[in-house]
């Protein structure tokens, strides 16, 4: 009888010890770096494996092929203002880069590569938005002393040109500052040449040699005078190819009223991405009488916090709290919940594929004109 009360014991307490120390059961999502396999993590702000573009300019790995499995991958490129571009003008045949202004200010510029095409040049502060389709010539440039451009690469994989042009790692993982604070303002490029461009092609950048910004800006945009920035709506193309730009809050929105309040800024559709979605989501903050959205998605899924704190919840890993600059990646097919802790908590997602979470959210959604959700509860869609 003793014996028989000892393996019971006994084995209660293995298969304790088993279940505490299980992979996936209740571990900490948060990570210093992308992991080099697919599985959820939270990349707290700063952190990440990181590079000098230059002597000034930080460029932070927060989504990698490896940490997506090719899916995209995303890179937060910080630095000061500048006197030039950060990359020459250059076109990608084989990815589709988004660039989101999170801090300060960026000039960007785009063109579709034909002969009839013109040249569009934005001033983007934080919330405005590029897409860039495969085969448009664009570049960018850092104008404010806080500068942070958010580059996301569908599929993954030209991230790993920062491996290669660049000045050296740079330490992330201690106070964190977030670029070298040099006074230098020096060009980084010099001739190019048949080595260079060759090397350059087999990481997907093609120089476009003849092409020159326009200076010409006038309350921030330049280009086609029938498009609208911050000046009025900004409406996506209707077919696969032009370059666009998306002024903070200046495009469609729509709200959902399935616990709290949600407003969805979709940034791309079917027409100007092919199976990837981008966005933004303004959220109410959880009452005690409402519940965390659950979901489980059929795609990769990513966020970048923009604004308020996110309580993000993955299936076998511990609640955090998300803020300002922190980034969540969420493999598919994984469950998840996720609710605002403060009023006008806000994030910018990324879809691998076109039923994401703003598919589910926009199938019980509304149109909304602004990028305030009401002020009382109750409202319902």
């Amino acid at each position: 009888m003793a014996f028989t009360r000892f393996l019971i014991f006994a084995l209660a307490a293995a298969t304790t010890e088993s279940a505490c120390t299980s992979p996936g059961k209740n571990q900490s999502i948060i990570l210093d770096e992308a992991p080099q396999t697919i599985r959820p993590y939270v990349l707290p702000k700063y952190k990440g494996r990181a590079s000098l573009l230059t002597k000034t300019e930080v460029v932070r790995f927060a989504i990698t092929t490896n940490s997506s499995d090719g899916a995209f991958s995303m890179i937060q490129h910080n630095g000061k203002l500048t006197g030039y571009a950060s990359a020459r003008f250059h076109m990608h045949r084989n990815v589709h880069e988004h660039v989101y202004c999170a801090r300060g200010r960026v000039e960007l510029w785009a063109q579709k590569n034909t002969t009839d095409s013109i040249q569009e040049a934005r001033v983007a502060t934080p919330g405005d938005y590029g897409n860039l389709p495969i085969g448009s010539i664009h570049t960018f440039q850092l104008i404010d002393p806080d500068t942070q451009l958010t580059h996301i690469f569908h599929p993954a994989g030209f991230e790993h040109l920062f491996n290669i042009y660049s000045l050296g790692a740079f330490e992330s993982s201690g106070v964190g500052s977030p670029y070298v604070p040099h006074v230098e303002d020096e060009a980084i490029f010099g001739p190019l040449t048949p080595e260079s461009k060759a090397e350059l092609a087999s990481l997907d950048l093609y120089e476009s040699e003849q092409f020159v910004p326009r200076r010409d800006l006038i309350n921030g945009t330049a280009g086609n005078s029938s498009l609208h920035w911050h000046n009025g709506p900004n409406d996506l193309p209707t077919t696969y190819g032009e370059p666009y730009f998306v002024a903070k809050d200046h495009g469609k929105k729509f709200l959902n009223t399935e616990n709290g309040y949600k407003i969805i800024q979709p940034l791309t559709n079917e027409a100007t991405e092919k199976n990837f979605t981008i966005g933004t989501v303004i959220m109410s903050q959880k009452l005690n009488n409402e519940s965390a959205t659950t979901t489980t998605l059929p795609h990769h899924f990513a966020l970048q916090m923009e604004d308020g704190q996110l309580i993000l919840k993955v299936e076998g890993y511990e609640s955090t709290a998300m803020l300002h600059g922190d980034v969540a990646f969420i493999p598919a097919g994984t469950r998840f919940s996720y609710h605002a802790a403060v009023p006008f908590t806000k994030f910018l997602y990324m879809n691998n594929g076109y039923n994401g979470l703003d598919h589910q959210l926009l199938e019980n959604a509304v149109p909304w004109e602004l990028p305030a959700y009401p002020p009382y509860a109750g409202f319902k869609a």
